[in-house]
């Protein structure tokens, strides 16, 4: 009886999830939604605000003309284009030099800053957003990466989106690329949590802390919103400062909006297998607030959910047990479920369906990764050059 009641609670887990994942699915909005809704009132810009794009770049010789010159691109008549060359130490810098050229950059909209030394009590990226703040001149504040790519229209909609849902705060998800199997197994994971756990078309209706979600490759804010909750510069030594950042936003009583941007913005977060490693050592253990007790009751239920039936199956074979409820139909449909939770994501987010089936391996390889991740949160490691400690807990 244990063990029916057992397989019977991680059933209706998975039904749960995979029923959150058909609602946000269905209502989470995708940013083309809002050129269809509302339109600026003037294509010359003349009474459009200022909007300063605001790039961090640390050794992204790879990836910054690409994403430099898909935003000179974009069709909104009235912004600015500032990249922070974050000490980098490959050519990062010159690139941008290069494409302030008035083939690429005609209307002499982008400008190329040397940051800063990083300073004490600093992480590197919330220091370099915190300089490019510092000599922006728009109304609206777009912090971006620089392995983004943005279809012409990316900005306006963005801008279009905050003004319809008369928000102060707007984030999104891009279509994450994911090229080698490591960037499969591990990179679509960010979107399944999300997107099973976490009712995102509330977000935009509540103001409670709890129900927020952001993601610092995208995020667009009133200056006065950014200003009222203290920027950069209030987490300035915090881990997921995108998170953060969109719970300030909540708890100060302003408005979030978090539209799906995978048809508009695409990204690739990490180029190798050592690459993401170290990306998500760095966050995954904050993500629990460096609480190991989380860290486990998450990854624990994971492991239930999406390794355990493989177990029971291949158990109940070995014990002569393989057409009961509890060790054969239960444990099988628990697969069943893990499958259409993956394909589903698949479809609606543009990821390869055939790595559903990859679900097992993609939560043990996250089971290391956030292993590494509590080694790093104590001994320290290093990420685009720079040594990396936590230093405050969220």
């Amino acid at each position: 009886m244990p063990l029916l009641l057992y397989q019977i609670a991680i059933t209706i887990a998975l039904l749960w999830m995979f029923l959150t994942l058909i609602l946000n699915a269905i209502r989470f909005r995708p940013l083309g939604y809002y050129g269809f809704k509302w339109r600026v009132s003037s294509p010359t810009g003349s009474n459009l605000p200022l909007v300063s794009v605001l790039v961090p770049a640390r050794n992204e010789a790879a990836n910054i003309a690409r994403c430099v010159r898909s935003l000179l691109a974009q069709n909104y008549p009235n912004f600015e284009l500032i990249i922070l060359d974050d000490s980098s130490q490959d050519s990062t810098g010159a690139i941008v030099e290069m494409l302030a050229n008035p083939s690429d950059d005609p209307a002499h909209r982008l400008r190329l800053m040397r940051g800063a030394p990083l300073p004490d009590g600093w992480l590197g990226k919330n220091f370099a957003c915190h300089q490019l703040y510092q000599v922006a001149q728009g109304e609206l504040l777009l912090f971006t990466d620089a392995d983004t790519t943005h279809s012409v229209g990316s900005l306006s909609k963005a801008i279009t989106a905050l003004d319809y849902e008369r928000a102060d705060f707007l984030s999104l998800f891009p279509h994450q690329q994911t090229v080698s199997l490591p960037e499969r197994l591990i990179v679509p994971l960010v979107q399944f949590f999300v997107s099973s756990l976490l009712p995102v078309w509330l977000i935009g209706r509540s103001h409670h802390p709890s129900l927020c979600a952001a993601n610092g490759q995208f995020m667009l804010f009133r200056r006065g919103a950014y200003e009222e909750i203290g920027g950069h510069a209030a987490v300035r030594n915090m881990v997921l400062e995108d998170m953060l950042l969109a719970r300030r936003i909540k708890q100060a009583g302003l408005k979030q909006v978090l539209p799906d941007g995978s048809d508009l913005v695409q990204c690739r977060m990490y180029r190798s297998g050592s690459d993401l490693w170290r990306g998500f050592s760095k966050n995954l253990f904050a993500f629990f607030n460096f609480s190991l007790r989380w860290f486990w009751i998450f990854m624990g239920l994971n492991l239930l959910a999406f390794v355990g039936p493989y177990l029971w199956l291949l158990l109940g074979w070995i014990t002569g047990q393989a057409r009961s409820l509890e060790w054969f139909w239960l444990p099988l449909s628990q697969m069943g479920l893990a499958w259409m939770l993956r394909i589903l994501l698949a479809f609606r987010f543009g990821y390869r369906p055939l790595d559903a089936f990859l679900q097992p391996i993609s939560i043990i390889y996250l089971l290391t990764i956030g292993l590494n991740s509590i080694k790093w949160s104590r001994r320290g490691g290093e990420w685009k050059g720079r040594k990396y400690f936590p230093m405050s807990r969220h």
